[in-house]
């Protein structure tokens, strides 16, 4: 003959199984989630609360992972940087609001920044990329290729100041290089 159980034990018992089987679920979601691309601790809790996690299931999934080391914002804006630099050469600004789209924390977004971009010449990337596009503004009057020069590297998160310089020295490339051919 089993002992009566108290109810309140029962109670207790059903709730820590429940959370125990929704932190489960959730990191089950968060190792798919990581599996297919690299996230931030915001995009993992973002995407769980999507899902109807408990908060408390959440908080017990993004501690697992950082524990193992799968979920490190620090790591993942170094990679995204590297990789951007290389893939896509973009300014701090568009970096930073990258990351921020991603929801990194604001002080690890500047930290990294600083961190990576500290030796980096931001106008001689932004003409580097203005040489694999001058194709685009040959032909072009002054002002128009300029204007176009400057958008595309605003729109790739260079400051105001970087973008009209390099396009500056870039149109100053372009007519060396014209009147060398005439």
């Amino acid at each position: 003959m089993k002992p009566d159980r108290h109810p309140l034990v029962d109670d207790q018992a059903a709730r820590l199984f429940a959370h125990d089987e929704a932190v489960e679920q959730a990191k089950n979601l968060a190792f798919r989630l990581l599996a297919a691309r690299p996230r931030s601790r915001g995009e993992v809790i973002r995407r769980l609360r999507k899902r109807l996690f408990s908060p408390q299931a959440i908080e017990g999934a993004v501690g697992a992972l950082e524990r193992l080391g799968l979920l490190d914002d620090r790591a993942f804006a170094r990679k995204w940087v590297e990789h951007r630099q290389t893939a896509r050469p973009t300014g701090r600004q568009g970096l930073e609001r990258e990351l921020r789209d991603r929801w990194v924390a604001p002080d690890v977004v500047a930290e990294i920044l600083d961190e990576m971009l500290a030796d980096r010449d931001p106008e001689a990337e932004a003409l580097d990329l203005l040489r694999t596009r001058v194709v685009r503004y040959r032909g072009l009057e002054r002002e128009k290729a300029l204007g176009r020069m400057y958008g595309l590297l605003s729109r790739r998160g260079f400051n105001a100041e970087v973008a009209r310089a390099a396009a500056r020295r870039m149109w100053q490339e372009m007519e060396d290089t014209r009147r060398q051919e005439d």
